[in-house]
């Protein structure tokens, strides 16, 4: 049996359209390295990133330390552990919070929360009055901020409360994932590294062409021969 489009065999013609499309989308093996490079660091994997480094000769943009440090801090802050968190970042770069306001706010209220789940009730009111009412006073837009995570104290049992879900272990990966793009921004970063999604744009760009040469099969010609 021979199947072709207009007396070209369909596998090969396939085959073309195929090995064309690679070639249009590949790079050059050191673009791609550094893309490797950077995915490396972007999530942290230091060790992987120092023998890729060893192995391939691409250069890491960053200082490897800095990576162990960022992911030192993300370990503290999904333990809950805000002052020693604070220290770390204070000892990578001593401006990093007077320069991220928002930051400082965002950390001063997990530490809140942790005191609320600590079920250190008085603790926590006399923290929020030294500590966050100061960011209401300076600057409004956090206030709504401050008043629904106070709002939690007010119930008996404040993981029952309508916020509730501010004292499970979700919220302390939503900090420590705001942390970590904070750091990459201020070290001039990618915050989400490009290697996944030019694989992910490859395996799309690969659909488009099998379903557009799906759609064309409709109307191959099909000479069968028996012999």
């Amino acid at each position: 049996m021979h199947v072709g489009f207009g007396g070209t065999p369909a596998n090969e013609r396939r085959f073309t359209k195929k090995r064309s499309s690679r070639r249009r989308m590949r790079i050059s093996k050191e673009s791609m390295n550094r893309l490797v490079m950077d995915y490396l660091v972007g999530k942290g994997y230091r060790e992987v990133a120092e023998a890729f480094w060893c192995d391939s000769g691409t250069k890491p943009h960053v200082d490897l330390q800095s990576v162990q440090e960022r992911m030192s801090i993300q370990q503290l802050l999904l333990k809950g552990q805000i002052q020693k968190a604070r220290s770390k970042l204070a000892s990578m770069d001593p401006e990093f919070l007077d320069k991220n306001n928002g930051m400082d706010f965002l950390l001063t209220k997990q530490e809140l929360i942790e005191l609320i789940k600590a079920h250190s009730i008085e603790e926590a009111l006399q923290f929020a009055i030294k500590n966050l009412a100061p960011f209401g006073q300076k600057s409004p837009q956090f206030l709504h901020e401050i008043e629904r995570t106070m709002s939690v104290i007010a119930f008996k049992n404040p993981s029952e409360s309508p916020l509730g879900h501010l004292l499970e272990q979700a919220q302390r990966r939503r900090v420590a994932d705001e942390v970590n793009s904070a750091i990459l921004r201020s070290q001039k970063q990618e915050l989400e590294p490009m290697l996944p999604s030019m694989v992910q744009q490859f395996h799309f760009m690969e659909d488009q062409l099998e379903a557009k040469l799906n759609r064309r099969s409709h109307g191959i010609r099909i000479e069968e021969s028996t012999h």
